[in-house]
């Protein structure tokens, strides 16, 4: 049999065209990649560390009369061998956790967290700076700088706005695992004779476990209350976070108001619950 150059040509292009629909047969069997959403459930888990320290800051300043409100009470929940150091000539308050305790509500701390402040937490301008020594809570370690500024006052509405700063922030897993963050956030913070009601705005960022950066934007106020932390649900009740990972964007969702530890984190093409321990 004789092939012309008219052959070749029309039998050459018949295989590319195989080829090429073999590969995009193969393209298109292919399941899509699932995002990798293991930084919301450890940002989240992060948050929740550092609100259990915003409620322990509320109690320590309320207990000294620098706190925001003198008829709200807030419990702590503080181990009964906590020490507190007030070294009023300093502006500064100690508290010292000693090798590890657990609190009437089962959280177990260990290590010191240093209060530096200017004034009552009532005056606009007034700032309380936390650092830690050797401080864990429930295993695990936390370290950086958290400075809160009153930038706002309204006595009619019985409204205090604070600015959350957290510089050089680190939570360190008991497995070893590390997450790094840096935030911006204001708080409003709402203070009834029942406890405070507060919501959050502000963005933040870091490191993920593997190293990878993160960034995230809070695009629907997130609501934390009082009696939910106390219960133990350290997470907000509502709210939305938009992430960015690893090139790809999901947005955490934390519902209408239950107090429960669920969440939905949403990522291009799928929805995935979330429990927080």
């Amino acid at each position: 049999m004789k092939y012309t150059l008219k052959n070749v040509t029309f039998l050459m292009l018949a295989m590319l065209a195989v080829i090429g629909f073999s590969c995009s047969s193969d393209d298109n069997d292919k399941d899509p990649v699932e995002a990798d959403t293991s930084i919301v459930v450890d940002v989240s888990e992060v948050n929740q560390k550092f609100e259990d320290l915003d409620n322990l800051t509320l109690a320590i300043l309320e207990n000294s009369g620098l706190g925001a409100r003198k008829t709200t009470s807030f419990s702590g929940d503080f181990c009964a061998t906590t020490e507190f150091d007030y070294q009023d000539d300093q502006k500064t308050i100690i508290v010292d956790f000693g090798d590890g305790c657990v609190s009437p509500n089962g959280i177990s701390r260990k290590g010191k967290i240093k209060l530096v402040y200017s004034g009552s937490l009532l005056i606009p301008g007034a700032t309380i700076v936390t650092t830690f020594e050797g401080y864990e809570v429930n295993g695990y370690k936390v370290e950086g700088t958290r400075t809160l500024t009153n930038v706002g006052l309204n006595i009619i509405t019985q409204t205090v706005t604070i600015a959350v700063k957290v510089e050089n922030g680190k939570i360190t897993w008991p497995d070893g695992g590390v997450v790094s963050i840096n935030s911006d956030q204001e708080r409003v913070i709402v203070l009834e004779d029942t406890g405070y009601d507060a919501t959050i705005s502000g963005t933040l960022s870091g490191t993920s476990k593997d190293g990878s950066p993160f960034s995230a934007t809070i695009t629907d106020n997130l609501k934390i209350t009082q009696s939910c932390v106390e219960s133990g649900v350290y997470n907000p009740i509502s709210g939305l976070i938009d992430f960015t990972y690893k090139n790809v964007k999901m947005t955490l969702d934390y519902g209408t108001g239950d107090c429960d530890k669920k969440a939905t984190v949403t990522y291009p093409g799928g929805v995935k619950e979330i429990n927080f321990d």
